[in-house]
């Protein structure tokens, strides 16, 4: 039934990705995170876009002058269809504000191919009719493991998005009007140094206090956790394989 079907793509909005890049060659910052060559259907946009991803690898410019040379260096210029097929992208997209959006209908779409090829081997699967029922499960249950694995969300992140955030005005722990507490956004250590330069400790953390024997790491774990509960009224577990629960508890 499915081998009369087209699989699922959009030539257009494969276009419009690439004739976003061309216009504004910063414009792969939003999406090189999440967009693959791969994810394009049609062959010359996938080398089209592999030649930008390329140039944005080597921190080059992109744009319609230096993607032509890499399509020329590559050998694939003329395949793709010249400085004149460039042209034609650059045209048909009026600006590159939109190109997440274009970029997800590929990506997208792109799922739904592997989705479908996926499906494929699971029938093949089935139609070997192997008598081990669990080996079967298991390998069927891997095609799709690798396809929702091989599709992360998160990937490399320019560091300006990054930084951005780091940079940002925390939210104060402090009672507001009304009453009403704001979410603490982070616990601090209650020491003023390490504060300042952690920036307090970030759900997302993991920070390992190092040293020798006998130099007071419990001590200052401890302390950490006693302002964070008692000061911040933040949540906090206590495990350790050194001392007893008593012993911490009255150390605490």
């Amino acid at each position: 039934m499915y081998g009369e079907k087209l699989p699922p793509h959009d030539i257009d909005a494969e276009e419009a990705v690439n004739g976003s890049l061309l216009i504004d060659g910063t414009a792969i910052y939003k999406i090189a995170s999440f967009l693959n060559q791969p994810d394009f259907y049609s062959e010359r946009n996938q080398w089209l876009y592999g030649a930008c991803l390329s140039l944005y690898q080597r921190n080059e410019a992109i744009n319609q002058i230096t993607v032509a040379q890499e399509l020329d260096r590559q050998g694939k210029l003329e395949t793709c269809g010249g400085a004149a097929y460039l042209s034609h992208l650059i045209s048909i997209v009026p600006t590159s504000l939109d190109i997440e959006h274009y970029a997800q209908i590929v990506y997208r779409l792109s799922v739904m191919r592997h989705l479908i090829n996926a499906g494929s081997q699971i029938a093949a699967i089935g139609y070997e009719a192997d008598p081990d029922v669990d080996a079967s499960l298991s390998k069927a249950e891997d095609a799709l493991f690798r396809l929702r694995h091989g599709q992360s969300s998160r990937d490399f992140v320019h560091v300006r998005q990054v930084l951005d955030k780091y940079f940002e005005t925390a939210p104060s722990p402090t009672t507001e009007a009304e009453g009403y507490q704001r979410p603490i956004s982070q616990a601090l250590s209650g020491f003023i140094g390490l504060d300042e330069f952690l920036g307090g400790f970030q759900p997302s953390d993991l920070v390992i206090s190092a040293g020798r024997t006998s130099l007071g790491k419990t001590s200052l774990a401890l302390s950490i956790a006693r302002n964070a509960a008692v000061g911040q009224g933040a949540c906090v577990a206590l495990f350790s394989l050194e001392m007893a629960q008593e012993p911490l508890s009255f150390s605490s």
